[in-house]
């Protein structure tokens, strides 16, 4: 990996300013957010939350080396700036995940690793711009999804999490657009996105599993399951738009 001079790091005031906000952020404590009242009491939305956390632990985790990675193979210095925070945001929330896991659960968080370890091999797998491309669709679909968490736990600390969470996401997903806009502007990165864009695309989607993610959530929240699962698909064609990239209405990509 190597080190970046500064000349360039204030050269795009956006990306800088970007940079800027995970740098000013101030962190909050999970154990301040966890003994900010008492946890559910039914014994069925206590196992959900067990496991939800649980997997959100792996998934946080996945988030960080997915940043850590993109970071050290840029040689964009305030993206590889931004990016850093990026991780020592993920690190907390995964933490805060983990600890609200084992006092909900009254000991170890469910062992649920083989979730989580294929997306970051096939992140691994993945050229720089298919990487970022990925992980920015991801971040943008779990920050969707932790909006109907933080309601069905919203008499909970773990809703509390979820929002707090989210917050930090919605930054994550705007270094990431950032980084495509800029990208996709570049004669290589049209050339690139033109011969696999769309195969990227699918691939972030067939991960999160959508539709079945969509289901479950539709009959957790009392919601129709096609409802949800445009809602998903409707911020997610916003967030393309945004830098640049059309999705046909009727499909979840090109």
């Amino acid at each position: 990996m190597a080190l970046l001079r500064p000349e360039f790091l204030d050269a795009d005031e956006l990306t800088y300013r970007i940079f800027g906000l995970g740098r000013d952020n101030v962190p909050w404590r999970a154990a301040d957010v966890i003994g900010t009242g008492p946890l559910v009491q039914d014994e069925r939305r206590a196992q959900l939350a067990w496991r939800l956390s649980s997997r959100a632990y792996y998934a946080e985790q996945a988030g960080l080396v997915a940043a850590a990675s993109l970071a050290a193979q840029t040689e964009d210095t305030a993206l590889r700036f931004s990016l850093a925070t990026a991780a020592a945001d993920e690190a907390r929330h995964a933490d805060a995940f983990y600890q609200y896991a084992r006092r909900i659960g009254q000991g170890e968080p469910e062992e649920c690793l083989d979730r989580s370890q294929p997306l970051d091999t096939m992140l691994g797998s993945l050229p720089y711009l298919g990487k970022a491309v990925v992980h920015t669709l991801l971040e943008g679909l779990a920050a969707d999804e932790f909006i109907l968490l933080r309601d069905v736990f919203a008499d909970d600390p773990l809703g509390r999490l979820y929002e707090l969470v989210r917050y930090d996401e919605i930054r994550h997903i705007a270094i990431g657009m950032n980084y495509l806009v800029r990208e996709l502007r570049s004669p290589t990165g049209q050339e690139t996105w033109a011969e696999h864009g769309a195969e990227w695309l699918a691939t972030g989607i067939e991960i999160t599993g959508l539709a079945r993610l969509s289901r479950w959530l539709g009959e957790l929240t009392g919601r129709d399951a096609n409802s949800v699962h445009e809602w998903f698909l409707r911020r997610h064609r916003v967030r393309l738009r945004a830098v640049g990239i059309q999705l046909p209405e009727g499909g979840e990509h090109p």
